[in-house]
């Protein structure tokens, strides 16, 4: 597959997981941050997360 054989590829390849892992460490750190300040923050976020069909996906 031309994607991972070019180095254009394995290129493209690596900035869109690691704008992927950018994205994922920034809304961890801030559900975390909102954690420190507000209980009922954090319990929307969390049922935010339980409702939506990837997040439920991804904890299997």
């Amino acid at each position: 597959m031309w994607l991972f054989n070019s180095s254009i590829g394995r290129k493209v390849v690596m900035s869109v997981t690691g704008v992927a892992l950018i994205l994922f460490l920034t809304f961890h750190g801030c559900m975390n941050m909102v954690a420190l300040f507000s209980e009922e923050g954090y319990n929307m976020i969390c049922e935010f997360l339980g409702a939506n069909w990837y997040a439920v996906v991804a904890w299997q």
